[in-house]
């Protein structure tokens, strides 16, 4: 229980001494520890008046339940009457809720001690309750009046009523009406153009697996010397900004050869240690982790490694979701792989499977003697139906198999755990357990691909821990630019063999136009250099959204090339280098939002909505998305709370962005909604399930939908269909202006200017709503005012009033 302070005591040991524990001991006040907010997070009020006001001051502790602050407690030391504390507390309050409209007042009560003496009471009358601290026990009177107003229940109440007040209602879709939810999902034709080109443009140009195609990992391989550098206002996003371990190698790769990893393989092929070994591959999802591996197999293992070793992949892929019996999945798959891979081994012959199974056999040799002895053949069949047990035990053959292989023959097996990094950090370091368990059995060589994230952030805890050689290769991605420009030489090299020797397609006005496929190249190539050589962000929009993911890439340029929104005119236009037709940033960004449909929605295409909210939320808001976004943005380049670069703790999200009004449920949607549109990722690489104890950092293509996306009519007015509004006249003129784009077949760009400045004022008086919490009162760069700034930019541009979007400072670049 608590005892009063002697004089000697500091501020400081009120606090740690007397104010925590009366807050959160269970015996006693037991408030959430969450709701308690300390001076880093509370906002800096003048208080006062005349010769006794204060500037920039901030009590020791203020209690906040869903976004609103509801109690302030001061403490002092003993020789400072508690009374001043409670006066100042009182002045706080006040200012606090000066910010809300008159007659709400969240921040109802206040509490005062300097470790002898404790007051507590409302922030605008006298203290109903002063007592000595000593006096406060589990079982006292004091104890029970502080009870009546300090609890969890009657502050969540209390922010409950406020926020009600505040509470935006009425929020839908306006595709949600009439024939709105039919037309939302309704698909529009890939353009003719690409009709015909389509089959084999898609052999190039899509996300499918293309590890195993010889013509893809011998001719489209971007090697490391051949990476063009990235723009400057990426480069912190795309390229990795973790904390590295001092052991890890980038793997340099050339036509023919990866020194690097051929010298670490040669090593241990030559030395092969009796216990086997695992070697770490790191880089991102779609980086090139298994495509490298394919190539190096194939292609770039010297003579002297090859001659001497096999190899088996095993797609993670195609592993249960919960890892279920995976011990015999992997054993299954690493023999399967193995044979298809051509080693010198076939489990339906019977002199293979002696072979394979000659230990066991021999450990056996006496027992089939004496039944022999007993009756003729009796020890051959037993040995039979052994080999047949044995057969079937997936098991049994992978330690078979890489003894007769490795001791037998003399020779050495690696085997890839491949896609491993597609799995959230949890299950990568479950199959990294399972992969020691697999070397030992099989004494061969894993290599097993992580996330950079998994292994920087675990490396010191088991299961890594026991990483023996402690040296990881890293592979990182090629750039967008540089993956389509060798898929498409390829493309033209098969276009100008296998494509119909006259080409044709339709022109919007229907006229049939015609053309011999040498000319397609030329088509194709012209497109290449709109898109990434012009002086433009298209590029730069490209590269962000596809982030370090080459599967991702290959989608968006087929998407690109085929969609029912790149007209035909447009496409002969780029082909004749007509300027005036050239392929505008609108119109990429229009088909990344759309692809194949004829409106955007959450399915239709690459970008998202950052002004998404659910009508469930307890304070439905276009803002949050925004806010998030910004904040995390705002510190990507700083050492986050685990260590990484731009990682910031959910926890601290929900303190910081909750000081704006914001509910913690709200904020918690919406990080998994932000996460799973691949606008942030968190350190455990799940997609959907956050937990408080993750942190979350924001993507390129987070920085490009708030940079760059959020200052372009053409996604302020794309998304506005599928955002939840509240205003029921403003959603109704977005449903009319979809009525007269699906007549017409495109949007018209002075009604979509129209609707961003209606958006414009919805969000600014929703912005006026929100400056009722004191974080934004104070706040002089938020992800509100970032917004707002952005949609004022992008229709001065649209009426021409400013030579381009965006031209002023960013606050995101500072």
């Amino acid at each position: 229980m608590l005892k009063n302070l002697d004089s000697s005591a500091t501020e400081a040991d009120v606090e740690t001494q007397i104010v925590l524990p009366l807050l959160t001991d269970p015996a006693l006040l037991s408030l959430s520890r969450e709701s308690i907010k300390s001076k880093p997070y509370l906002p800096p009020k003048v208080i006062g008046k005349g010769s006794k006001v204060r500037t920039g001051y901030v009590p020791d502790y203020a209690i906040y339940k869903n976004g609103i602050p509801v109690a302030v407690i001061e403490a002092k030391a003993p020789d400072i009457d508690a009374g001043k504390g409670y006066d100042e507390a009182s002045l706080y309050a006040a200012e606090l809720n000066r910010n809300f409209p008159e007659g709400i007042n969240p921040c109802s009560v206040i509490l005062s001690t300097n470790g002898i003496e404790l007051l507590a009471g409302m922030w605008d009358s006298s203290p109903y309750l002063s007592c000595e601290v000593s006096e406060v026990t589990s079982s006292s009177a004091s104890l029970d009046a502080l009870s009546k107003y300090f609890s969890d229940y009657n502050f969540e109440l209390a922010a409950e009523t406020v926020n009600a007040l505040f509470r935006s209602k009425n929020f839908s879709r306006p595709f949600n009406q009439g024939s709105g939810p039919a037309q939302i999902i309704s698909k529009i034709e890939q353009n003719t153009f690409a009709a015909e080109l389509s089959p084999i443009l898609r052999r190039y140009f899509s996300s499918r697996d293309h590890n195993d195609d010889p013509e893809i990992f011998s001719r489209a391989y971007i090697s490391s010397n051949e990476v063009t550098s990235y723009d400057r206002n990426l480069e912190s996003l795309l390229k990795d900004r973790i904390a590295r371990s001092r052991d890890r190698i980038e793997v340099k790769t050339s036509k023919s050869r990866a020194d690097d990893f051929t010298k670490k393989l040669s090593n241990l092929v030559q030395s092969r240690p009796a216990s086997g070994d695992i070697q770490i591959v790191t880089g991102g999802v779609g980086a090139g982790k298994s495509l490298f591996a394919r190539r190096y197999k194939e292609l770039l293992q010297p003579a002297s490694i090859k001659e001497k070793t096999y190899w088996s992949f095993i797609d993670f892929n195609t592993a249960t979701e919960n890892l279920e019996g995976i011990e015999e999945w992997i054993c299954k798959k690493f023999i399967e792989s193995l044979q298809k891979e051509g080693a010198p081994i076939d489990l339906r012959d019977a002199r293979d499977q002696e072979r394979i199974f000659a230990n066991d056999l021999k450990d056996r040799d006496a027992y089939y003697e004496r039944l022999e002895g007993i009756s003729s053949g009796k020890g051959q069949l037993e040995r039979a139906r052994d080999i047949e047990q044995w057969r079937v035990d997936p098991i049994k053959v992978a330690a078979g198999v890489c003894r007769y292989i490795q001791g037998d023959r003399g020779e050495c097996i690696v085997i890839v755990f491949d896609n491993v990094d597609r799995r959230d950090s949890e299950t990568q370091l479950r199959i990294f357990q399972t992969a020691l368990w697999f070397m030992s059995y099989t004494r061969a060589l894993i290599l097993l691909q992580m996330r950079d994230v998994t292994f920087e952030n675990h490396k010191n805890e088991p299961p890594l821990d026991t990483y023996k050689t402690g040296q990881v290769f890293h592979i990182s991605p090629p750039r967008f630019v540089d993956v389509v420009k060798r898929r498409l030489e390829l493309s033209l090299a098969t276009l100008s063999d296998e494509a119909p020797e006259t080409i044709s397609y339709t022109s919007p006005s229907g006229a049939t136009i015609k053309y011999p496929k040498s000319r397609a190249g030329e088509f194709l190539s012209k497109i290449y250099l709109e898109v990434f050589e012009r002086r433009s962000n298209t590029a730069q929009i490209l590269e962000a959204l596809a982030g370090r993911n080459v599967r991702k890439a290959l989608d968006m340029f087929m998407a690109i090339i085929s969609s029912g929104h790149t007209s035909e005119d447009l496409i002969t236009g780029v082909a004749i280098g007509n300027d005036r037709k050239s392929f505008p940033e609108y119109r990429i960004i229009r088909i990344l939002m759309r692809q194949d449909y004829r409106f955007f929605s959450e399915s239709s295409g690459f970008i998202s909505n950052i002004f998404y909210c659910d009508k469930n939320w307890s304070k439905p808001n276009n803002f949050l998305c925004p806010e998030i976004l910004f904040h995390l943005n705002g510190v990507r380049k700083v050492r986050g709370d685990n260590g990484q670069m731009g990682y910031v703790a959910i926890q601290r999200i929900l303190d910081e962005i909750g000081a704006y009004g914001y509910p913690e449920s709200d904020i918690l949607d919406c990080t998994r909604y932000l996460l799973e549109r691949e606008l942030i990722e968190a350190d455990s690489l799940k997609t959907s399930q956050l937990s408080n104890s993750n942190c979350i950092k924001t993507t390129a293509s987070g920085w490009a939908h708030l940079r760059i996306l959020s200052n372009r009519i053409e996604y302020l007015a794309g998304v506005l269909p599928t955002t939840s509004i509240s205003d029921k006249v403003f959603r109704q003129r977005i449903y009319d202006s979809m009525q007269v784009e699906h007549r017409r077949g495109y949007p018209a760009f002075k009604q979509m200017t129209q609707n961003t400045e209606y958006f414009y004022s919805y969000l600014h008086e929703q912005f006026q709503t929100l400056k009722s919490h004191p974080k934004y009162w104070d706040s002089k760069k938020n992800g509100a005012l970032y917004i707002l700034n952005n949609l004022e930019s992008s229709i001065s541009f649209a009426k021409r009033e400013t030579s381009a979007p965006g031209t002023q400072i960013d606050w995101l670049d500072g």
